[in-house]
């Protein structure tokens, strides 16, 4: 076999772009990682803060919203699924619903801080509170614009079950902002 003729080296379509997102969201978690340890480094010396006492909601809204929030990453492994099987409507459906339960626990957040009555500027707890949920809500949009970009391309039939590489990576993404709110539910809410 010449030069000309060998096979070239296996290439697995998406491959470049799994290990990219896959970077992106190592870098993301030291960044949360960062920001949940100087929120307790900053909790352990003020053990009175207590945010749900703080808010009319106490932790119905956060409570309701982490429900949403997790059917809504049930609903994006669906579209998974779908597509898998080549059922394309069913994994259309399934994106468009992920991205409407994104848009509603967007508003509850932004409900819920409203009620919360704190600042930027009420020290060191409303400064790094606002800056971990603001940085969420950042990431949770982004997974919003991936969805609808990605929600478009399903409805062009871009993808099927031998071709949906950026469905995969979109479920990714939004698997890892729901593993983010878990992380700042618990400690911002529940801790």
């Amino acid at each position: 076999m010449t030069a000309s003729t060998a096979s070239p080296a296996r290439f697995r379509p998406g491959s470049t772009a799994k290990v990219g997102l896959l970077t992106i969201i190592a870098s993301e978690i030291f960044f949360f990682a960062t920001a949940l340890s100087a929120y307790f480094f900053l909790r352990l010396e003020h053990p009175e803060w207590s945010l749900p006492a703080q808010t009319p909601t106490g932790l119905l809204v956060p409570s309701l919203n982490t429900l949403l929030f997790l059917a809504s990453a049930l609903v994006i492994w669906q579209a998974q699924r779908a597509i898998a099987a080549d059922r394309r409507r069913a994994a259309q459906m399934a994106l468009g619903l992920t991205f409407v339960l994104g848009l509603i626990f967007i508003g509850g957040q932004v409900f819920d801080f409203s009620q919360s009555g704190l600042k930027p500027d009420d020290a060191a707890f409303g400064g790094i509170f606002m800056a971990l949920i603001a940085f969420h809500a950042l990431h949770v949009l982004a997974g919003m614009i991936y969805l609808g970009i990605t929600f478009a391309r399903a409805r062009l039939g871009d993808f099927s079950a031998d071709r949906h590489t950026s469905i995969t990576l979109c479920a990714w993404f939004w698997y890892f902002v729901v593993a983010v709110w878990l992380a700042l539910f618990g400690a911002l809410y529940l801790v």
